[in-house]
């Protein structure tokens, strides 16, 4: 129990370093059509602490790592209050990725509809309308697959990857749904400077969403393959194991009876 609870540690503080680097990455700038706004490539990570580490400790893993990066850059000090709240759309990711992942899909499409609703709840959300368009289109298409996915992941790679894909995709539009109602309330950004981006924000979060799901995807894969090859050796060794008896019954050992 104390190994397998000191794996665990040095594992969660593997993800809290990578974390934290990850902030290094090159972003989206300039996003809402704002000069100086961006989109940190930690949302891609926060999506993928959760997939690895589940809901509770990916969330803990991606905001801990944000928090040493801000506080390790003395950045902490200047930040604005959108800037703390981020570390919670970070972790947001990580919860909805996890639970997805998790297979608790009831309660990660509750979390993704909440927001939906409450953006339609604001001034804002009632004037640009349209723009939780691919939101609700991702939570169609998850809803759709979803029993497919249940039963299909086990036999086929393609489910897998889609499963993957969807967590992480929920997991950073969360954190978009989060940050724009958020950026509205401290802000009051009009609603036309959401518009604008109805068109572009779905292949920014598309593809922050695609690495965190390939590179799970690609650990999972490998990792069942050598699963797999693990067995084949096995057999293979209780195959040479029994042909060698057989050579020492039929050799050694009838040479020594006939002698006797």
């Amino acid at each position: 129990m104390r190994v397998k609870n000191d794996v665990k540690v040095i594992y969660i503080l593997f993800g809290i370093v990578l974390t934290y680097f990850s902030i290094y990455m090159p972003d989206f700038m300039n996003v809402a059509g704002m000069e100086g706004t961006k989109i940190s490539s930690i949302v891609s990570f926060g999506a993928l602490n959760g997939m690895l580490f589940g809901p509770f400790w990916g969330s803990i893993v991606s905001a801990a790592g944000f928090l040493l990066y801000e506080v390790t850059s003395g950045k902490y000090l200047s930040m604005s209050m959108f800037s703390v709240l981020s570390i919670l759309f970070i972790a947001l990711s990580s919860i909805v990725s996890g639970l997805v992942v998790n297979r608790e899909h009831k309660a990660a499409k509750s979390i993704f509809f909440a927001l939906i609703v409450v953006w339609y709840m604001l001034d804002v959300g009632r004037t640009a309308y349209s723009y939780p368009w691919y939101h609700l289109l991702v939570l169609g298409i998850f809803i759709y697959f979803e029993k497919s996915i249940l039963v299909k992941t086990v036999t086929s790679k393609a489910y897998i990857f889609i499963s993957l894909f969807l967590a992480s995709l929920m997991g950073v539009l969360s954190d978009h749904m989060a940050g724009s109602i958020t950026y509205y309330l401290l802000y009051d950004l009009h609603a036309d400077m959401y518009q604008s981006v109805v068109l572009l924000y779905p292949v920014e979060r598309t593809i922050l969403a695609f690495f965190p799901a390939f590179l799970v995807y690609v650990l999972i894969v490998v990792f069942k393959d050598i699963i797999l090859s693990s067995g084949n050796i096995e057999k293979d060794i209780e195959d040479k194991k029994s042909r060698d008896l057989d050579e020492y019954l039929q050799n050694d050992v009838l040479n020594i009876i006939k002698e006797q």
